[in-house]
């Protein structure tokens, strides 16, 4: 960090400061051993709703990281907006009107005028799920959506739930059945995709949903007549391990790494060109199977990618694919230790006599009573209703509010169901929604004794 820097902290009850950091580091021996390592900040917002923040940047705010750095969409321009005015202008890309979008409603009104100006109404899927409050397109997001979009008289085209669309692609939003304006054709209810049909397509997560493969201008390169120290330059100052070089249409010619740069010096201490550094890189095409890619992308350490236009648009390096493949799976280790935990307090108050097996019998359903002879053989909401049991409850004795912690359980339940279904929309960022499951993570550590 650097002074100067934006910073912004949560504050307790969804509510954030922003302010810059204005001191070096200073060490305070007298303060307690967790507070001694401090820097100062002078806060410009001492209490903003979170919610202030738009989506794209607010799920990022939820990282594990204590301390992190907000880099997607412009973050650094825009939280220095939220630290002199208290608002979050959003990412230049956005549609202007996006910042505006704060209900389905005012959704609707827009379409509206724009149809009387012969006009059309562009956002990002992101932008458009993020209108119902929605980071990822789980299929109960989906349907929640297309919902609402059907009581306003509204679609997208292309369509937003189909996934082989990136989520941060640009979708029309159109009224259903009614040409806004000659030269845009506006899909009929019957045109529309219907969701059995999108539900039969492959998931499969492509290339250019990798955050860092659709960068557009912000993919810094060099030209071929650029001279070796541009490109060595570039690449330390922005910790760059290769980047590449680009025709002025923004095709791909090559590629310099400091690899290169090492094994052109192997043939002598003369004085190199950016001709003899350059090597051919791999380049995947957006639409390419990720899947099929990665041991390349291990291999060479990168690939670039090539958008619709046969431009190169990004790149994928083996850091972005360990970080992104991390981060899909941490969900999965947070709901694996939570059913863990269940299991085994369920399985201990079995073992003590606190509750009996008839009495998890009781609060099942259907013919699940006959399969359930453990706490192993239950499911994740199966556990929300044995803790709903007021029996069970009260032999358990634990000091903590009996409603919270099942609604606790049912998000988890929730989150479980949706995370069967695979998300495709690659996000290392979006942390928001495994809050609750930390926190409920936490309380079962120690409710836990035996851990």
């Amino acid at each position: 960090m650097a002074a100067g820097d934006v910073i912004v902290t949560p504050t307790g009850g969804r509510r954030i400061a922003v302010g810059y950091l204005d001191g070096p580091y200073r060490y305070r021996p007298e303060a307690d051993p967790e507070m001694r390592h401090v820097r100062s900040v002078r806060w410009t917002q001492r209490d903003l709703d979170r919610h202030t923040v738009q989506p794209d940047l607010r799920d990022s705010l939820g990282s594990l990281l204590t301390v992190f750095e907000l880099r997607r969409n412009e973050a650094a321009a825009r939280l220095h907006v939220l630290a002199d005015q208290a608002i979050d202008p959003g990412p230049s890309h956005a549609h202007p009107e996006s910042t505006r979008l704060a209900t389905p409603e005012r959704l609707q009104e827009l379409v509206q005028t724009a149809m009387v100006a012969e006009d059309t109404v562009s956002l990002t899927i992101r932008e458009l799920i993020g209108i119902w409050g929605h980071v990822h397109r789980w299929p109960s997001v989906i349907d929640d959506i297309q919902a609402g979009l059907d009581v306003l008289g509204l679609a997208t085209n292309p369509s937003f739930a189909d996934i082989s669309n990136n989520i941060n692609s640009t979708v029309a939003i159109v009224p259903v059945g009614v040409a806004p304006h000659s030269g845009v054709h506006v899909p009929t209810a019957q045109e529309l995709p219907r969701q059995a049909d999108l539900d039969e397509h492959p998931v499969t997560v492509r290339i250019g949903q990798m955050p860092s493969a659709d960068l557009g201008t912000q993919l810094l390169s060099v030209s071929p007549g650029d001279d070796v120290s541009r490109a060595m330059t570039t690449m330390a100052l922005n910790n760059f391990s290769q980047m590449p070089v680009l025709a002025a249409d923004r095709r791909l010619l090559g590629a310099v790494s400091w690899e290169s740069i090492g094994l052109a010096n192997l043939a002598g201490p003369t004085a190199l060109t950016l001709d003899a550094v350059i090597v051919r890189p791999r380049e995947a095409d957006a639409d390419d199977e990720l899947l099929e890619w990665i041991p390349e992308i291990y291999r060479r350490g990168y690939v670039f990618v090539r958008g619709d236009q046969g431009t190169t648009t990004g790149i994928v390096t083996a850091a972005d694919l360990t970080m992104q493949l991390g981060s899909q799976l941490r969900p999965f280790i947070l709901i694996a230790e939570i059913e863990r935990r269940l299991r085994r307090i369920v399985d201990r108050a079995l073992a003590d006599g606190a509750i009996s097996l008839p009495q998890i019998h009781a609060v099942l359903r259907g013919n699940r009573r006959a399969r359930v002879n453990s706490a192993r053989d239950l499911t994740l909401g199966e556990y929300r209703w044995i803790f709903e049991d007021d029996a069970v409850w009260t032999a358990l004795g634990w000091g903590v509010d009996a409603e919270l912690f099942a609604a606790r359980l049912l998000i988890a339940s929730t989150f479980r169901n949706n995370l069967m279904h695979l998300n495709p929309d690659l996000d290392a960022e979006a942390e928001t929604e495994l809050l609750p499951l930390t926190g409920l993570l936490t309380m079962l550590r120690s409710l836990d004794y035996g851990a």
